[in-house]
């Protein structure tokens, strides 16, 4: 049998802390319902920032140009947007901060690459669409802020990840999901033979429609790359840890296309 890629070490180091917080995170009382308070309050994520940060610095980044943290913090991941005051993105890379510079800094600052990480528990359709939306919306938001020249300089293009991780049983992954469309034929990524003479259809599973959102968003270049993990149960103690249901939104293609952009536009003489 062959031994995990590299990347995908990585990532099981991450999800090995993702089930470890989800098990250590205790309920508060007046919780928001369902698994979102501990999603909130037992930082499931933090595992991605540690693994991404150390593969950064492999590549060559500097650790006071990486950021993951909140508006307290000391590296505060806040940049800035243009429908709002300023979105908190999961992890960024930014040499020559205005306020949190590092040593030999000089210039303008300038955003390499911003992430956004998402995970949900169990329920795998709970709240999709909302989740979906807000999703789009961020990196509409990103990218027009961009354009008008909300992060200062237009050249390097930043680079920008969609990290999600799902906990959701395998029977889960091809079970059809109804579609409505009373009005207008549902986007052809979403039908199947003859569904376009129903009002409603057996449509794509909720994961293949997390699938799609990918494919869809990365074609469109609303994001540069993507990765879905789903792990379970039974998968929480073994090597690896997780599922990648869609081999091109696995670790090795999201960590690779980061590095390209890393090494491709982070100045040698940072490094």
């Amino acid at each position: 049998m062959n031994s995990p890629s590299p990347e995908t070490q990585l990532f099981h180091k991450a999800v090995k802390h993702w089930w470890a917080s989800k098990k250590s995170a205790k309920p508060r009382k007046r919780a928001q319902g369902g698994t979102r308070d501990a999603n909130l309050h037992g930082k499931t994520m933090d595992g991605f920032a540690l693994v991404l940060r150390d593969y950064l610095v492999e590549l060559g980044v500097r650790p006071e140009h990486i950021f993951a943290g909140g508006h307290l913090t000391k590296t505060p991941s806040i940049l800035p947007s243009y429908f709002r005051p300023s979105k908190n993105w999961d992890l960024v890379v930014i040499a020559n901060s205005r306020f949190h510079s590092a040593p030999g800094d000089s210039g303008v600052p300038v955003l390499y690459a911003a992430i956004e990480f998402k995970s949900q528990d169990k329920s795998i359709g709970n709240n999709q669409n909302n989740r979906l939306e807000e999703s789009i919306g961020n990196a509409h938001d990103f990218w027009t802020t961009y354009a008008c020249s909300g992060f200062e300089r237009l050249q390097p293009r930043p680079w920008l990840g969609y990290l999600f991780v799902g906990n959701y049983e395998p029977s889960t992954d091809s079970k059809p999901v109804q579609i409505s469309q009373p009005h207008f034929r549902a986007h052809e990524a979403f039908r199947r033979e003859g569904s376009e003479l129903q009002e409603r259809f057996s449509g794509p599973s909720y994961a293949e429609r997390y699938q799609l959102f990918l494919k869809q968003s990365v074609g469109a270049r609303l994001y540069d790359a993507g990765a879905f993990i789903v792990t379970d149960e039974s998968l929480a103690k073994k090597t690896p840890n997780h599922r990648i249901p869609l081999p091109e939104f696995g670790p090795e293609n999201f960590l690779r296309s980061l590095k390209a952009q890393i090494l491709a536009h982070y100045p040698l003489k940072l490094r």
